[in-house]
């Protein structure tokens, strides 16, 4: 019997800072997606240890690499300058409410 996928929030806050904070934000649309992390490496065409590791915030991966697996599971970067960050994130946060 498959093991179930209990689907994990993403993170009260957008911003990343950290490999962590973006491992939890890529593990959270895995989980969301139900894919098991076999399934979501070969979706986005990682090993499943790179994902692993990524997911876990113990491995730095190219741009290129980190781009693919937030496409593929249905996350976008945005760049924002730093003296916009403030209002850019109350914008975020009032229209997840």
């Amino acid at each position: 019997m498959a093991r179930k996928i209990t689907p994990l929030p993403l993170p009260e806050s957008p911003l990343i800072d950290t490999l962590a904070e973006f491992g939890a934000h890529v593990r959270s649309m895995r989980t969301q997606m139900q894919l098991r992390i076999d399934d979501a490496a070969a979706l986005c065409g990682v090993s499943v240890q790179l994902l692993s590791d990524l997911e876990n915030g113990r491995r730095s991966v190219g741009l290129d690499k980190a781009l693919t697996v937030a496409r593929q599971l249905g996350l976008s970067l945005v760049a924002i300058p730093r003296t916009e960050l403030n209002a850019a994130l109350s914008h975020i946060h009032k229209a997840r409410k």
